[in-house]
């Protein structure tokens, strides 16, 4: 019975993912979603990244360690990008909607494809203080950025 409930799970997980493919929308949670309610002690900051003409704008952007945080990354560009963020999620708790196609490995988020025109919003908490670099990995795309976490203090 065990291997049959996690065969229905596993079967579950692939249709949402190819149902996000089909209608244009990839909504995943990874990790323990409850973690991410809001609170009237730490509300919720929104912080953009566009992408246009190559770039990513800003070029900095500064979150807080403990900070809710809804990172918008929009793709104006009319050709498909990526958005690597470096370490910033490594083994963190997340939210992922709109029409990106994220990318996991064992340590968690890898990178976001982002298509024409598409956005990508993470629902995340920083657990650490540093400096991350994000860039597009596509050949050819010279493009990146930092992501400034600070210690908490907001």
């Amino acid at each position: 019975m065990g291997s049959q409930t996690n065969g229905m799970w596993k079967a579950r997980i692939v249709l949402v993912v190819l149902a996000g493919w089909v209608f244009g929308t990839t909504d995943m949670v990874v990790g323990a979603p409850p973690s991410l309610a809001p609170t009237d002690q730490h509300p919720e900051t929104l912080k953009t990244i566009s992408i246009k003409a190559r770039q990513f704008s800003p070029s900095i952007l500064h979150l807080h360690v403990g900070q809710k945080t809804r990172l918008m990354i929009h793709n104006s560009d009319a050709e498909l990008h990526a958005f690597v963020p470096l370490g910033l999620l490594t083994r963190t708790t997340l939210t992922i909607t709109g029409t990106g196609a994220p990318e996991f490995s064992k340590e968690g988020l890898r990178r976001i494809l982002l298509p024409s025109h598409g956005r990508a919003e993470i629902l995340f908490v920083p657990k650490q203080a540093g400096t991350f670099i994000y860039y597009c990995d596509l050949p050819g795309h010279r493009m990146k950025g930092k992501i400034v976490v600070h210690d908490a203090g907001f």
